[in-house]
């Protein structure tokens, strides 16, 4: 048996016997479930015209749900609408992933010992907040699946298909309309590169620039050279992708129609210009990654870089004073954040950040230093273009959201990792160990540490990410 399916048989044991038992300890709706349940037993049974106010996405999840567990019950006269079945959606899901994260790590590292890369899928697929999320009736786990679904079809260059699910993925969560375009984008510079035979465009195709240390002309020429060999070839490009196009239009005619972004009640959504997310995003995708970026190699070109020249040291000079600019008139303190002792981002908040005023200021030094080593490990992987298109994707993606929320960081964490260097089998070894503990210890907190708090003194109160 090849390795790849042995991994899937005991990812699909794991999930299997974990979701058991989150229904055994946790058999009714928990917190923003019990949204999601109602909401879906109305699609079961045939209430498609009903909306919960309190649900602010699309009804993706009770859609696909609707769509397994529906013909199920017209066979049976047991009811597959159930809380426990609702759930199971997820765990589809969370095996389907692995599939996806598998196709796309051949397919983006062909030449890598595929033994190798079974176990990294196998890592990749126990990624702790987007596996915690297959146990629970949320939207996080079919967004992630479609989203890099949408993707994987795109690198295949099925872009009708990579179009379609990605609009399915907009059905789960709004904001993925962003890693649509994200995904137009990366698929316009496949189009147009000088790497792909099989396409004809006019003019002559780009030779992406690839490195750490571009320069300001270089980068301006890039940009400038792809914008004009994309005015070159728009009508091709816009027979080749309009599907996407299709799907951005949609988008367009929703938010006419909607009056925004946020479906329900839009009474709790503040709009912010939330800035200092990409920093939390950076901090988080660096403690998440260390064993696979950390190298001896980074952490010298950091410091002779920074010792050896002036102007460098005159850079992060100023880039230190942006960010001071940005944290001290961009961080909002979201009410949600700290009246909610259930989630990590409480106690981080609350123990780090709230430690002392000067703690945000401090942690500028670890942010650069982070976003450095994130930067240059895919720098040297990707092309100057497609990082910019990644970069601003994350950005449009996390910063105006009011809410520091893990579950936003799953998907460009998943692109982030899928395009660095894969790691050799010690690094990539440690990685499964850090993920693997960090599941037990969030699920055990999660089934056997229950509390109660003194407001609600007959309802158990359950710790998860």
């Amino acid at each position: 048996m090849k390795l790849q399916y042995l991994f899937l048989i005991i990812h699909t044991i794991i999930l299997i016997i974990v979701a058991y038992l989150v229904n055994d300890y946790v058999p009714d709706p928990y917190m923003d479930e019990v949204f999601h349940v109602s909401q879906a037993k109305q699609y079961c049974e045939g209430n498609y015209y009903d909306w919960n106010p309190k649900l602010t996405t699309p009804p993706g999840l009770y859609l696909i749900s609707n769509l397994i567990l529906r013909p199920l019950s017209l066979l049976s006269t047991r009811y597959f609408c159930s809380t426990n079945f609702l759930r199971a959606t997820n765990v589809l899901f969370g095996i389907g992933l692995y599939l996806i994260l598998w196709k796309l790590t051949i397919k983006l590292h062909p030449f890598q010992d595929r033994d190798l890369l079974s176990f990294n899928t196998l890592t990749l697929s126990i990624f702790p907040v987007g596996w915690f999320y297959n146990f629970l009736y949320y939207t996080d786990s079919g967004s992630t699946f479609f989203v890099l679904w949408s993707y994987l079809l795109s690198v295949e260059e099925r872009y009708w298909m990579s179009a379609l699910v990605g609009g399915i993925s907009v059905l789960f969560r709004q904001t993925n309309i962003i890693w649509v375009c994200f995904i137009l984008g990366t698929s316009m510079l496949a189009l147009l590169s000088s790497s792909n035979k099989r396409s004809n465009v006019r003019g002559r195709k780009m030779t992406y620039y690839r490195g750490i240390n571009i320069r300001p002309n270089i980068a301006i020429q890039e940009i400038s050279g792809f914008l004009t060999l994309v005015s070159k070839n728009f009508i091709k490009l816009l027979t080749i992708l309009c599907s996407y196009f299709l799907i951005l239009l949609s988008f367009v005619i929703f938010l006419k129609w909607n009056g925004g972004i946020v479906l329900g009640d839009k009474s709790n959504h503040v709009a912010v210009l939330h800035i200092p997310q990409i920093f939390y995003f950076i901090s988080f995708t660096t403690i998440f990654s260390v064993p696979i970026i950390l190298k001896v190699e980074h952490v010298e070109r950091l410091f002779n870089g920074i010792l050896n020249l002036r102007l460098n040291r005159l850079y992060l000079f100023i880039i230190a004073i942006i960010m001071i600019f940005v944290i001290n008139n961009f961080t909002y303190e979201h009410p949600f954040l700290l009246s909610d002792n259930r989630h990590y981002t409480f106690y981080i908040w609350k123990d780090i950040y709230q430690r002392h005023y000067l703690i945000k200021y401090l942690l500028i030094p670890a942010y650069m230093i982070g976003g450095w080593i994130l930067l240059e490990s895919i720098a040297l992987r990707q092309s100057f273009l497609w990082v910019l298109i990644y970069i601003i994707a994350v950005c449009l993606s996390l910063i105006p959201s009011p809410l520091l929320e893990f579950r936003y960081f799953i998907i460009p964490y998943y692109i982030f990792r899928l395009h660095i260097g894969q790691p050799d089998g010690l690094r990539l070894f440690i990685e499964f160990l850090i993920y693997a503990a960090v599941n037990a210890q969030t699920e055990h907190l999660f089934l056997e540490e229950p509390f109660v708090w003194f407001s609600e003194i007959h309802k158990w109160q359950r710790f998860m990410w």
